[in-house]
């Protein structure tokens, strides 16, 4: 295939495939390319949109694409001209809005989709609760998590606790987070005690901070989350002398934190940086002409 030997990929490159599988309906293939599209950083424009409009299952890849890509108003906008909606589409178009903040506006898609008919799935219930969670929603995403056995008919996973967990715990109400914790049917997760401790260090709550941070070290002994929250935790406290012997027992156990790392894609390839890194090829180019450019910006003569 001529498209997989290019050196480079731009958008049109990419609507020529997307069109060659649409009309043979490759439907697993246009997901796929949907996909590799999204993650090498080239952005999608209105020819693309058009392939995802006939098929369900890729009309719902498009919306979960371009909410990835930041362009939550072109998700809005395949999701309108989508012909068939089934759940899997309006649950792209719910999780898009939940993810970026609109929680309000997921929730109303929430609503119009059951008026519709369509019953959510465990997905869909995941989404909304999240988008509950982002929101401060909390009686909203109450009801829904107490619906999915009495009307929806699902057995709560620990996805959904999770959500609600930190639905409860962004709201202040963290004994009910704790509570709900107690009641999991199932062992609760890193992201469920960690919702805890974000939450306790937002309230300055470290007695709950010592609890949640033992049953998450308890889950992962040798990783450094739940050592590091609590430090910060401590340290938002004003509790040095705490936040210091957590970092003793760090040294001591041999727990390091790991190095922030940031990504930037240029023509299609990711570039990581690392703090204090020196390995990147280029390093002493970037030096240069970063560089040249703060000496430019002090040394540009006052307009004023």
């Amino acid at each position: 295939m001529v498209f997989r030997y290019m050196s480079k990929h731009d958008v049109v490159s990419y609507n020529i495939m997307l069109s060659g599988y649409a009309r043979r309906r490759l439907i697993s293939e246009a997901i796929e390319l949907f996909r590799e599209m999204a993650s090498s950083g080239t952005e999608p424009d209105q020819y693309t949109m058009a392939y995802g409009l006939e098929d369900a299952i890729l009309g719902s890849a498009l919306i979960n694409m371009y909410s990835k890509c930041g362009k939550i108003e072109c998700s809005h906008v395949v999701f309108e001209k989508v012909a068939d909606k089934d759940i899997t589409v309006w649950t792209a178009m719910i999780a898009g809005l939940a993810f970026h903040g609109h929680g309000l506006k997921s929730i109303e898609l929430f609503r119009e989709m059951e008026k519709q008919g369509l019953v959510p799935n465990s997905v869909t219930l995941i989404a909304a609760l999240t988008a509950c969670a982002h929101s401060g929603l909390v009686d909203t995403g109450i009801r829904i998590f107490e619906n999915m056995r009495e009307i929806y008919k699902f057995e709560p996973g620990v996805e959904h606790y999770g959500c609600m967990v930190d639905l409860l715990s962004r709201s202040g109400r963290l004994f009910e987070a704790v509570d709900l914790i107690k009641k999991m049917p199932m062992k609760p997760t890193r992201s469920v005690w960690g919702s805890i401790l974000s939450a306790s260090k937002a309230y300055q709550n470290t007695d709950l901070a010592e609890a949640a941070s033992k049953a998450l070290l308890e889950l992962e002994p040798d990783e450094e989350v739940g050592y590091i929250l609590l430090s910060n935790v401590y340290a938002s406290c004003e509790q040095w002398s705490d936040c210091d012997k957590i970092r003793e027992i760090m040294e001591r156990k041999g727990v390091k934190k790991a190095a922030g790392c940031s990504s930037v894609v240029v023509d299609g390839v990711v570039h990581e940086f690392i703090s204090s890194d020196k390995r990147h090829h280029k390093l002493m180019t970037v030096d240069a002409e970063v560089g040249f450019d703060i000496f430019c910006q002090f040394s540009a003569p006052d307009s004023d």
